[in-house]
């Protein structure tokens, strides 16, 4: 065979195997492209852009996520809604955001419930407070894949807060069971929208913020009207879901499936160790200076008045009676420690 038509033949060849496979990646690519909504802004979103990343390269780009962020597509409030009719196919939310959940509280994380990730990894994966809220959503139509770890929940305020006294001369900004734990303790809760936040603070409206971590304060620039930080969070960390539309999860592959679920677990501690760090870079910078703490006997306080809470939540359902039992068990053996 001439040289010059076996190099023809092998060109031709390969020119159909690069055909094949091109074929072949546009098939893969193509098998399910996905919707997903977080509930974060754009520049915030990136645990839900971080899972949609993992899914795709876990399953060799068969499955595509396209993120939209709070608001585009939905309220954050019908994201669970949303998933569960189909309009979403993943959601990216927050448990006390769906008003359909009775222990959707629980889940974000009532106050001093978990004081460390690891914690709240223990409460979650040993303890009973991830079956628990899988099955909760089950009932209502999705598939919960699990929680994403947020931030850790501190102060940020004009003035030092050296002490819970310091904090009932000021009016604070809060929402939810902290809003209810601050105003037990005698503490004037403002409840105020989150694009407020800094016009209050800079109009005197308001003497701090209870929002997130310092990473947070940073982002959002609330440090340039309240540049005091109160490092002792009233939960830590803040507890994020991710959820799945049944019908959707009911018919991919157990590969896929296991895709999902490694992607979620991966995700569940990635935007929390970014966020830490990035914490710890402002407190270094920002707040060098300017972080104050709780004392031993303060911190007492507030757990005894979170643990009513926790009672009050326990109320609301027999799954919510459940997590708080399971919250108050785990209470007594770190007591112990």
């Amino acid at each position: 065979m001439r040289r010059d038509t076996m190099l023809t033949r092998i060109t031709a060849t390969l020119a159909f195997l690069a055909t094949l496979l091109s074929t072949a990646a546009l098939g893969i690519a193509a098998e399910y492209t996905l919707k997903m909504q977080t509930y974060y802004s754009p520049t915030t979103a990136i645990a839900a852009k971080f899972f949609a990343e993992q899914v795709e390269a876990l399953t060799s780009g068969r499955v595509k996520i396209q993120v939209f962020t709070g608001g585009e597509l939905v309220n954050s409030a019908n994201i669970l809604k949303s998933v569960r009719t189909g309009m979403l196919d993943i959601g990216h939310g927050m448990g006390h955001h769906f008003t359909e959940r009775k222990s959707g509280q629980l889940e974000s994380g009532l106050p001093m419930s978990w004081m460390s990730a690891t914690e709240a990894e223990i409460l979650y994966e040993r303890r009973g407070l991830k079956r628990l809220f899988a099955e909760d959503y089950a009932k209502l139509g999705v598939v919960y894949l699990g929680p994403v770890w947020a931030a850790s929940y501190t102060t940020l305020s004009k003035k030092p807060i050296h002490s819970l006294d310091d904090m009932r001369k000021m009016k604070i900004r809060a929402v939810g069971a902290t809003a209810r734990l601050l105003s037990a303790l005698g503490i004037n809760v403002v409840n105020l929208p989150p694009e407020d936040i800094y016009m209050a603070l800079t109009t005197g409206q308001i003497d701090g913020v209870v929002y997130g971590n310092p990473a947070e304060y940073k982002e959002t620039k609330f440090y340039e009207a309240a540049g005091w930080l109160n490092a002792t969070p009233f939960l830590n960390p803040i507890t994020d879901s991710l959820i799945v539309n049944k019908k959707l999860w009911d018919g991919l592959s157990d590969d896929i499936r296991a895709a999902f679920l490694s992607a979620a677990y991966m995700t569940r501690w990635q935007y929390y160790i970014w966020s830490e760090n990035e914490s710890i870079q402002a407190m270094e910078s920002i707040f060098k200076g300017k972080i104050t703490t709780f004392s031993a006997e303060d911190q007492k306080i507030l757990f005894k008045a979170a643990q009513k809470i926790w009672a009050q939540e326990g109320q609301k359902s027999p799954d919510a009676h459940e997590g708080m039992e399971i919250l108050e068990s785990f209470a007594k053996a770190r007591e112990q420690l």
